[in-house]
């Protein structure tokens, strides 16, 4: 992981309905130089912060509550906003047109959080 300087700088949305998940996402993107933009645990605040703020990248929890987050996926790709689905789910609770959107398993460590965020950038 000594090459994550390349997200140095990297403006993150982090969409997440757990605290705990939300604050230690949000720690270990400040340990490789991202800059949190916000985050959001409800559908609507997503949807608002998806559409307004100046974001590089997202973390996107796929069950908010409840709710898919799908709308806000929608509204990160019409962006052109690169995202990664943060679900304990796996895959298959994905829709078919979004399965291609790199995945990062919950349990997950910072390695995989690094190597989700570098396919989803490149």
């Amino acid at each position: 992981m000594n090459d994550t300087h390349i997200f140095a700088g990297i403006r993150v949305l982090i969409i997440e309905d757990e605290a705990l998940v939300s604050m230690m996402l949000e720690e270990f993107l400040e340990q490789i130089g991202c800059r949190t933009m916000a985050t959001a645990s409800r559908l609507d605040e997503a949807i608002n912060k998806a559409r307004s703020l100046p974001l590089d990248m997202a973390l996107l929890d796929v069950n908010l509550a409840g709710e898919a987050s799908f709308p806000v996926a929608e509204i990160l790709t019409a962006r052109d906003i690169p995202f990664i689905f943060v679900t304990g789910y796996g895959p298959l609770g994905l829709p078919a047109d979004m399965r291609h959107i790199p995945l990062l398993p919950k349990p997950f460590q910072m390695a995989q959080l690094v190597d989700a965020m570098r396919m989803a950038a490149y």
